[in-house]
């Protein structure tokens, strides 16, 4: 009879937690399933809160350090300066367009020459005198300018030309096109005279 009712109880499902001490048994049978294993399991599962958790603690620690103003490095545009453009200082200094400006440095540059009276950038260059003028201004020893004549027009231009190739400055007009009979193109001659500019100003 009490054999029977032990097989019963027996059969009786346990509680995961529990233990039962059987009938003329002295063991304990415990649930396969530890409490401290459980929390293992969980403590160890990556929900996505935990990843999302995790990935926030990596994102600032990066932040920090880019944001750190004592950090070795340095970012490309902080690492290079700019130099200054001497073009646009002549702009802010004479406080004009682009022409202007040139044609105020030309006109500073031929002061006292004579037969010289820049106030275009075509009639005034055609017969040559006035390139000849700003290139003797920085290269005297170049240009013979006191032996210069006007009305040699083409020489005059040769000179000037030739001259400017030999320090750098490419001849990106020529004689033709200066003593054209309707005149040179100011905005050709204005481009030349900024090359002029930008290689001895700048």
């Amino acid at each position: 009879m009490l054999s029977e009712r032990s097989r019963s109880l027996s059969q009786i499902p346990l509680p995961a937690h529990s233990s039962c001490v059987l009938p003329g048994s002295s063991q304990n049978l415990t649930s396969t399933a530890s409490p401290i294993k459980n929390q293992e399991a969980v403590k160890g599962r990556r929900t996505p809160e935990r990843l999302l958790q995790r990935q926030d603690s990596w994102s600032r620690s990066l932040r920090g350090k880019d944001d750190d103003p004592g950090s070795d490095s340095l970012s490309p545009s902080s690492s290079k300066i700019r130099p200054q453009d001497g073009f646009s200082l002549l702009l802010r200094r004479h406080g004009g367009s682009r022409r202007n400006s040139l044609l105020r440095w030309c006109q500073s540059r031929t002061q006292g020459y004579r037969n010289i009276e820049i106030t275009n950038f075509s009639s005034s260059w055609e017969d040559g005198l006035a390139f000849c003028a700003v290139y003797h201004s920085y290269l005297p020893t170049h240009i013979p300018y006191s032996s210069l004549k006007a009305e040699e027009k083409r020489q005059n231009l040769d000179l000037a030309f030739h001259t400017g190739e030999n320090v750098g400055i490419k001849a990106t007009l020529t004689v033709e096109e200066m003593l054209r009979d309707e005149g040179p193109d100011w905005q050709r001659v204005l481009g030349y005279v900024e090359s002029m500019y930008r290689h001895f100003e700048m």
